[in-house]
């Protein structure tokens, strides 16, 4: 097996990153909901981010298939979400027999506020950042997750 130094500084800066972002999630969970746990939460941000956009919602399958779980954790997790008042089942208006996933009004409004809050957080972070740094970082950020999706 080949020896890749950079291998190991650019895992070490993404851990560092994602360290951040999971304690600054564990903060922003409660700003949603209460009662909400960490791993619900991103349930729900994932039921958000794989609705398409005029749809109705998603598959619980899509979803245990995106998180790489059983179907039956990830319908625990909605069940919570449910009783939370935080996602709602509607028919698949494809296939009478199943059922979609989707945030209500309430979630909706919840997670934009909170999505808007950390997008202004990072704004200030990176507000003394050259422009085409930024556009760098994006671009290379979305290299490696079309490449991680990729592998």
């Amino acid at each position: 097996m080949s020896e890749f130094p950079l291998a190991r500084d650019v895992e070490y800066e993404i851990t560092r990153m994602l360290r951040r972002s999971r304690a600054r999630s564990m903060r922003t969970v409660a700003d949603v909901h209460p009662d909400l746990e960490l791993g619900n939460y991103l349930l729900l941000l994932a039921v958000d981010d794989a609705a398409e956009p005029n749809t109705d919602g998603v598959r619980a399958t899509d979803l245990a298939e995106s998180f790489a779980v059983h179907k039956s954790t990830v319908s625990r997790g909605l069940a919570t979400l449910e009783q939370l008042g935080l996602v709602e089942r509607v028919p698949d208006p494809t296939d009478g027999r199943a059922r979609l996933v989707r945030l209500t009004d309430e979630a909706v409004s919840r997670v934009e506020h909170v999505r808007k809050r950390r997008h202004e957080q990072l704004a200030a972070v990176l507000e003394d950042w050259q422009p085409d740094d930024l556009t760098t970082l994006a671009r290379l950020l979305d290299q490696l997750n079309n490449a991680l999706d990729q592998g």
